[in-house]
């Protein structure tokens, strides 16, 4: 019984020194896991490969990929899969990345009619949210934050409706950070030209 909990504790070792090796050979390198499960039908040893998605296809090309799983009354009949299951998980990940289809934004492959109102709706979505911001924040019980407390939540959560916004809507992170960029640029701008609108436009001052 000792000389088998060590060989599996060994391999689980070996499948660690590997899963960081792997990482070290990718420019998108894939998080393993290896996890005890008790109590459903994955109850064993599970090793789980995820690599971090740019974008929603990446992210559902590996629906369902990359985990494998030894159940507990195999795992030291096949202690020695384990390595090997950590380069089968990873490359199924990696390959499911690699292949996934790029999904052009809405805004660079709709008609003209649509882009039309395009510009017109981010302006009405943008006053909505901002309204919406200010109304939380007059009748919310933690209104007497200071403003520069209020705006950081209010920044945060427009950021996870804006990750939500852009899973939906087929925004890739790398498009989202650039349209962040921009926004943050464009904002500094118009406060470095007219610090009274600063003043104005502060959420809850």
């Amino acid at each position: 019984m000792t000389g088998d909990a060590a060989s599996v504790g060994g391999a689980i070792a070996a499948a660690l020194e590997r899963a960081e090796k792997l990482r070290g050979l990718s420019d998108r390198p894939a998080r393993v896991r290896i996890m005890t499960i008790f109590g459903d039908d994955r109850s064993g040893l599970t090793i789980n490969a995820r690599i971090a998605a740019r974008t929603p296809a990446e992210h559902r090309a590996q629906e369902g990929l990359g985990t494998r799983c030894i159940p507990w009354d195999e795992l030291d009949a096949r202690a020695g899969e384990i390595v090997g299951l950590v380069d089968e998980v990873v490359g199924e990940v990696t390959l499911a990345v690699r292949n996934a289809p790029p999904v052009p934004r809405p805004s660079r492959s709709e008609d003209d009619l649509e882009l039309a109102a395009f510009d017109g709706l981010i302006d009405e979505l943008g006053q909505a949210i901002t309204q919406l911001a200010l109304s939380v924040l007059e009748t919310h019980p933690a209104k007497h934050v200071s403003r520069e407390l209020g705006s950081e939540a209010a920044m945060l959560a427009a950021l996870k409706f804006a990750a939500l916004a852009a899973y939906t809507g087929h925004v890739g992170l790398n498009a989202a950070q650039d349209e962040l960029r921009m926004a943050m640029g464009e904002v500094m701008s118009n406060m470095r030209a007219s610090p009274e609108l600063a003043r104005r436009q502060s959420l809850n001052s």
